[in-house]
C-alpha cells in the first residue's frame, strides 16, 4: 500500500524557522509546510503569535526506523536550545503528495497589511485569504516555506516589518543590513521605497535575496550586495534596518559608522535583541549620538526605533 509519512512539529514562530530549516533537507523535494493557527482576520497585533505547525513529508520508501530516529534526534538537539515538543508521525494516504502538500500551506499575516505567501499561491488567492480582495492597501510578499535566511515567522523579523509599516514613505531610500532572504528589503520596496539596498556577508543569502527580489517584481528598486557596510559608500538613508544580533549591533554602533548611514531626520530600526541586552544597545545608541524613539516587544524580544538625538522629526 502506497502512503506518505507526515512529520509534524508544533511550536511558536520563534522556533518554527529553525525547525523548518533543520528538517528541510529530509523532506521530499525539500518542501516544508508551515501552518499558522489562530484568527487570520484579527488585525490586533496580539493575534500575531499563534502556534505554527511545521510539516514535512517523506515517501513510503524513505519511512524507515533510521529516518524517524534521525528526525527525533534533530528535534531533541534543537529542544536543548529552546522548548520544542517531540515530532509526531502519521501515515497519509495520498496519490500525489509531490504537489498536494502545497495545498496545506496558507498565506499568513504580519502586522496590519502584510501577507506572506508561497510562490504557488496567486495574489488573488492571498487577498481572498486575507479578506481584502479588491483593496489596494494590502502588501503581499512571496516567499517559499522552508527556505533559509528568514520567512517572516520569527518575532524579530515580524517586529521589523511592523516598524517598516510605520516608517516607510513613498520615495524613501532604505538600507537593509544583513538582508538574509531579502524579506525586509522587499517589503520596503513594496511599500513605496524608491531605492532599497540589502547587504549580506553570506553568498547564499545574497543569492536568495536576489532571486526573491525578482520573484516579487522589485528588482528595479532593490539591489543586493555581497558584504557588509564596507560595500555601502552612500550615506543619508531615510531608513536603516538591522536585524542581526545584539552584540553585533553594539559593535557596529561603537566601532563602526552605523549611525553615519542614517539621514539627520531618518530612522534606524534595530532587532534581534533579547530584553536583557536592551540596556547595552541603548547605551551604544546614546554614545553614537542617537536616541530611542520607540520600542516594539514580543515576549523577550525587543526591536528599537532610533534617530539622531534632538532631530525633532516625526515619520
Amino acid at each position: 500500500m502506497s502512503y506518505w509519512l507526515e512529520v509534524s512539529v508544533t511550536t511558536d514562530g520563534e522556533a518554527a524557522e529553525a525547525v523548518a530549516e533543520a528538517l528541510r533537507p529530509l523532506a521530499y523535494n525539500e518542501g516544508v509546510v508551515l501552518e499558522q493557527l489562530g484568527d487570520a482576520d484579527n488585525l490586533d497585533p496580539s493575534a500575531l503569535e499563534p502556534e505554527v505547525t511545521v510539516k514535512i513529508f517523506l515517501p513510503r520508501e524513505e519511512d524507515t526506523p533510521a529516518a524517524r530516529q534521525r528526525i527525533e534526534e534533530i528535534i531533541y538537539y534543537l529542544g536543548r536550545l529552546y522548548p520544542i515538543p517531540e515530532p509526531t508521525f502519521r501515515r497519509v494516504e495520498e496519490q500525489d503528495w509531490a504537489h498536494a502538500w502545497k495545498a496545506h500551506y496558507q498565506p499568513f499575516r504580519v502586522g496590519r497589511r502584510i501577507w506572506i505567501q508561497p510562490s504557488w499561491v496567486t495574489v488573488e488567492q492571498a487577498e481572498t485569504a486575507a479578506g481584502t480582495a479588491g483593496e489596494d492597501h494590502m502588501i503581499t510578499l512571496t516567499l517559499d516555506p522552508g527556505m533559509a535566511f528568514g520567512t517572516g515567522l520569527h518575532p524579530t523579523t515580524q517586529m521589523c516589518l511592523q516598524a517598516l509599516e510605520q516608517l516607510v514613505r513613498p520615495g524613501d531610500h532604505v538600507l537593509d543590513v544583513g538582508t538574509g532572504s531579502g524579506i525586509l528589503a522587499i517589503a520596503a520596496a513594496r511599500m513605496g521605497a524608491e531605492r532599497v539596498v540589502g547587504v549580506d556577508t553570506d553568498p547564499e543569502a545574497v543569492k536568495a535575496a536576489t532571486e526573491n527580489a525578482l520573484l516579487n517584481d522589485v528588482a528595479v528598486a532593490m539591489e543586493v550586495r555581497a558584504g557588509g557596510l564596507e560595500r555601502v559608500p552612500e550615506n543619508g538613508w531615510q531608513i536603516v534596518v538591522v536585524n542581526i544580533l545584539a552584540p553585533v549591533i553594539i559593535s557596529m554602533l561603537r566601532d563602526g559608522p552605523l549611525m553615519a548611514y542614517v539621514a539627520r531626520q531618518g530612522r534606524l530600526v534595530l532587532s534581534g535583541i533579547i530584553d536583557q541586552q536592551l540596556e547595552g544597545v541603548e547605551a551604544a545608541l546614546v554614545d553614537a549620538g542617537a536616541e530611542v524613539i520607540d520600542r516594539l516587544l514580543v515576549r523577550d524580544w525587543v526591536a528599537v526605533i532610533a534617530g539622531w538625538a534632538g532631530d525633532g522629526s516625526e515619520r
